[in-house]
């Protein structure tokens, strides 16, 4: 019998918050694809350490058995687009890789992000602004949440870049392995994205003309099941057990601790940034946009609220599908 190739087939890489979730949710329902149950593995991720689904070549493979013989394997962990060594090594495991990457205003993308690391109890701070200024403290290991587990997810700035980010990704991969995803499109022209998604995954296409919606602004209602919860994915024991259970109960209909968590979940109002603070913001990622534009051919400096160009002209990059 022929041997398939490891998998992966194809990533989604991040960036989080850009729609990643509502995509991963939606190529999960199409027949010809496999994405394991385990959301987000991380495995290729080793600057993550512990916050990793899976530690181990061997656990990471296991999440892709169930996949059927026709079937393209996938997986989706969004923290790979913002490592330095992330993307290399998946395509050092599979030269031939598809990759997906997702951008998306990073004033949005920052206030988002800030909303999920408090519902993952690795932020402590609610005010975005202040938990801006604390960057630089964090990063020196000082001012640091006491349930955070990965004080490098609180570096909203350089989580946010995501034109330094894409360029790393360009330079990496080829044009015919890269699908760039901008937000805007998915929310105005889903069915339109869909079936490019289809297309450069090189699947039939199923008939579906939008994506499943992905979880709206929301905070955790008790702090005890957050934390029981996060134990599953970083408590070495516990994350074994996990990759070997979940799949069975996802298979027999059973979601346990999807409804759990689903259910201590409770609607968040989204924060309303001072304009002098959102300024800022604006001129702090206005050079990463410019070239994120250069990169997409494509111009998104309207996100920052520079008035629209008359005329865009790049040398180099692709489009925004391809």
């Amino acid at each position: 019998m022929h041997q398939r190739t490891p998998p992966p087939d194809f990533v989604i890489v991040g960036a989080p918050k850009c729609g990643t979730t509502a995509v991963h949710r939606t190529l999960q329902s199409h027949p010809e694809i496999f994405l394991p149950s385990i959301k987000e593995p991380h495995y290729f991720h080793a600057e993550w350490g512990a916050r990793r689904g899976v530690d181990t070549i061997e656990a990471y493979d296991y999440l892709f058995e169930p996949a059927g013989q026709g079937q393209i394997r996938g997986e989706a962990s969004v923290m790979y687009l913002s490592s330095a060594t992330a993307i290399e090594a998946i395509v050092e495991r599979r030269p031939d890789v598809k990759l997906i990457a997702h951008v998306r205003n990073p004033v949005d993308l920052f206030v988002s992000w800030h909303n999920q690391c408090l519902k993952d109890l690795d932020e402590d701070i609610s005010d975005p602004e202040l938990a801006w200024g604390l960057q630089e403290q964090r990063s020196q290991g000082r001012a640091l949440p006491r349930d955070c587990h990965e004080p490098t997810s609180l570096q909203y700035r350089s989580i946010c870049l995501l034109g330094n980010q894409i360029k790393r990704l360009f330079d990496l991969v080829p044009p015919s392995q890269r699908f760039v995803l901008v937000f805007d499109d998915l929310r105005d022209r889903p069915a339109d994205v869909y079936k490019q998604l289809l297309d450069f995954l090189n699947v039939s296409d199923d008939g579906r003309r939008g994506f499943i919606r992905e979880n709206d602004f929301s905070r955790p209602k008790s702090r005890v099941i957050a934390l029981l919860a996060r134990s599953i994915q970083v408590n070495p024991i516990l994350k074994k057990i996990r990759v070997r259970i979940k799949p069975i109960l996802n298979r027999n209909g059973i979601h346990i601790i999807e409804r759990t968590l689903q259910r201590n979940l409770v609607p968040a109002p989204r924060p309303q940034l001072a304009s002098a603070f959102r300024q800022k913001l604006c001129e702090e990622f206005r050079a990463d946009v410019s070239l994120l534009s250069t990169l997409l051919k494509r111009d998104l400096r309207y996100w920052l609220g520079d008035p629209a160009s008359q005329e865009f002209l790049v040398q180099g990059g692709q489009s925004t599908t391809r």
